[in-house]
């Protein structure tokens, strides 16, 4: 047995490194009192994993940080590839048979995949480094990035079947990902809600380590489906009460398979939105972001006809009714956070076809989320909108067809707002009657749209 010190020598990496390593299971260790002694056969096979051939790539002086990994798709090896958890970069990246299973967004479509194009696909899957709650839980992990968390569980979520599987590893997609199996959740409730109270389970095999996003969330299993909870950005909390009056007003315009409907829930005495994934075992979520980066849809190309025209080289039915209703209820709520990781594909994931729009979601920061009474009593609140252009009349602009719009279904929706943001404790009963006249004046605009047009519901 050797203890952390001299596993640090042999390994050439800090007591630090060590420690994460244990907890993580990729060394095995006994705890007496308050140190650990590191089994010796342990460091020899870790020892033999990190040993590169001849120099140290990515200018690397520290072995222990260099990692080596097959990106899977479900049990099809697409990319090996070297892992710098110091730098987040990658290396060494090679297609393997299963390269057809290949993310949309590593790269162009008609290439292989290069060491940026992985990396910066893997620096988008993991928790943004400014989430709320997340420095405590790096505190208890002991890792220095949020990838870490993320490696250390083998990079599986809930939206789709790509995951990171170490070298030398025989686990297999249907033992370890989280849609057939179950994951832990007490490291989410600490990225939900704050310090944890008790000690973090390690390693922590969760798809919250796979979850994007600046808003504090979490995902919990209930009665067996399993629903992401996310908090709101303030001390207001509004985002929470915003999905659930968004999920009103969509469910008054669009049909049911077109929406991810949210409701709320109270967990500690806060009030949390919650919606279940809308992805499957045999199903995946693909952001527009990574449409556009398959098309090589960059700057400079308009992202309102490239995406349309990549949805329907693609097969996708109704992509541009889709987008032109997501543009309008953007519209209505004054959405200003439909950036292109909101909204997406989805396809099957075994036989990589089936493309559909996926359902909108994520609408949280509509209803004047940011804005103060005085914004909108005086009519002096901009909201810049995504992600097609960024003046929401621009955006509206760009729908055409107003045939589905049919406006007598929003009778009565300043009624929805009143009931809803009227459970929000934090909100005046002004802020709320403000939200009712600036959302009565958007429906009116898109009235005025639809009529001069004559392309609404029912035609003129």
């Amino acid at each position: 047995m050797y203890t952390t010190k001299e596993t640090a020598e042999k390994l050439g990496v800090s007591v630090r490194r060590v420690n994460a390593l244990i907890n993580a299971g990729e060394l095995q260790a006994e705890r007496f009192g308050r140190a650990w002694m590191v089994d010796e056969r342990s460091v020899a096979e870790r020892a033999a994993l990190n040993r590169p051939a001849g120099r140290l790539k990515m200018g690397e002086k520290n072995p222990g940080n260099l990692e080596s990994y097959t990106l899977m798709n479900r049990d099809h090896p697409v990319l090996g590839f070297t892992y710098n958890r110091r730098t987040r970069e990658t290396t060494d990246v090679e297609p393997l048979d299963g390269i057809a299973w290949k993310p949309l967004g590593v790269g162009l479509r008609e290439r292989d995949p290069n060491r940026y194009d992985l990396a910066a696909w893997i620096a988008a899957r993991a928790i943004p480094d400014l989430r709320p709650n997340l420095a405590p839980v790096l505190r208890e992990a002991v890792a220095q990035h949020a990838a870490d968390l993320m490696f250390a569980s083998w990079g599986l979520n809930l939206s789709d079947q790509y995951w990171f599987k170490p070298a030398g590893s025989d686990l297999r997609w249907h033992d370890v990902n989280y849609f057939e199996n179950g994951y832990q959740e007490d490291l989410g409730e600490t990225l939900l809600a704050g310090a944890s109270a008790k000690r973090l389970a390690k390693p922590a095999h969760t798809p919250d380590t796979a979850t994007p996003g600046m808003l504090a969330k979490t995902w919990m299993r209930r009665n067996g489906v399993d629903y992401l909870v996310k908090g709101g950005s303030s001390n207001e909390n509004r985002e929470p009460y915003n999905e659930l009056l968004a999920t009103k007003l969509l469910g008054r315009l669009l049909a049911k398979d077109e929406f991810v409907s949210y409701d709320l829930i109270e967990w500690r005495g806060r009030a949390y939105s919650s919606c279940p994934t809308m992805a499957s075992s045999g199903t995946e979520l693909i952001p527009a972001a990574d449409v556009l980066t398959a098309f090589g849809i960059t700057e400079g190309r308009d992202p309102h006809r490239g995406y349309l025209e990549a949805g329907r080289e693609l097969g996708v039915l109704g992509i541009v009714e889709a987008v032109d209703k997501m543009i309008v209820v953007d519209f209505l709520m004054a959405n200003f956070d439909r950036h292109t990781y909101n909204f997406g594909l989805m396809r099957n994931v075994e036989t990589l076809d089936g493309y559909r729009v996926a359902p909108l979601f994520d609408n949280g920061c509509g209803f004047y989320s940011r804005a103060t009474i005085g914004e909108l009593e005086v009519g002096r609140y901009l909201w810049e909108s995504h992600p097609f252009r960024p003046y929401p009349s621009q955006q509206l602009s760009l729908v055409e067809d107003l045939s589905w719009y049919d406006p007598s279904l929003l009778q009565g929706f300043e009624d929805d707002i009143a009931s809803v943001l009227s459970l929000n404790p934090y909100l005046d009963e002004r802020f709320i009657e403000a939200v009712q006249y600036q959302t009565t004046r958007q429906i009116a605009t898109v009235n005025d749209v639809a009529a001069e047009r004559g392309r609404m519901f029912g035609g003129f």
